[in-house]
């Protein structure tokens, strides 16, 4: 069984950064993608690849993405499990 995605961040919203976090219970293929509030991909961080069973953390950087709401979605043989990202930029 896969732990639900958990999320962390530095300072809210996600500047700088944040820590998105999993528990797989068994080696097994993955797919982790970060979507826009338009459900469009902004950025493939896993497709289709297979990690080890564990706990895994991966560190996002905001200037990565697109200001506003983003989306992790995280799908595994368990199921979908997603997680919203809030980023803003500073007016000049």
């Amino acid at each position: 069984m896969v732990s639900p995605l958990t999320f962390s961040q530095q300072t809210y919203p996600l500047n700088p950064g944040a820590i998105l976090a999993f528990t797989l219970e068994d080696e097994q293929e993955i797919t982790l993608k970060i979507y826009n509030n338009y459900g469009q991909i902004v950025h493939v961080i896993f497709d289709g690849n297979v990690l080890k069973s564990g706990h895994h953390q991966l560190r996002l950087y905001g200037e990565a993405f697109p200001p506003g709401v983003c989306y992790a979605r995280l799908q595994t043989k368990q199921g979908v499990f997603q997680q919203s990202l809030a980023l803003t930029t500073d007016a000049a």
